[in-house]
């Protein structure tokens, strides 16, 4: 009888090679992560000055969108203020033809009004006196 035999070579061959796999994988992870690390510490300050960007950029969006809502605001209240210019506007004219008719009427006026004459008493006499006295320190 013919004995058979286990390949344990194989088992063996294969337990190797899966080791040295394992072992060569965890180098390049561990190299590739020393990499990335080196990588991210070049970047640091590319990456702080594009924060600082960023937030820069954000701030003037929200001046941009503060100055924008005060010109709306601002052209609004000039659209309202026009129908009220031209009221006033006739108003004034309405004014200056009274000016003109009060300005004429001031003309035909003569040239001096005889006021009449007021007089003035001054009176010399002196108060009376007077002797009084009160109770309240007890005398």
């Amino acid at each position: 009888m013919t004995d058979a035999r286990r390949p344990t070579h194989l088992a063996v061959l294969l337990g190797a090679s899966a080791g040295i796999y394992a072992v060569s994988l965890a180098g390049v992870t561990a190299m590739q992560s020393g990499a990335d690390q080196a990588l991210i510490e070049d970047r640091a300050p590319v990456g702080e000055a594009t924060t600082s960007l960023s937030e820069g950029h954000d701030a003037l969006e929200v001046d941009l969108d503060r100055a924008t809502r005060a010109y709306g605001d601002a052209a609004a209240g000039y659209d309202r203020l026009g129908p009220r210019l031209d009221d006033v506007e006739s108003s004034l004219d309405t004014l200056a033809g009274t000016v003109s008719k009060v300005s004429g009427a001031a003309q035909a006026l003569p040239g001096h009004v005889a006021l009449p004459k007021v007089t003035r008493t001054v009176s010399t006499r002196a108060a009376p006196a007077t002797h009084a006295t009160t109770g309240a320190s007890g005398k």
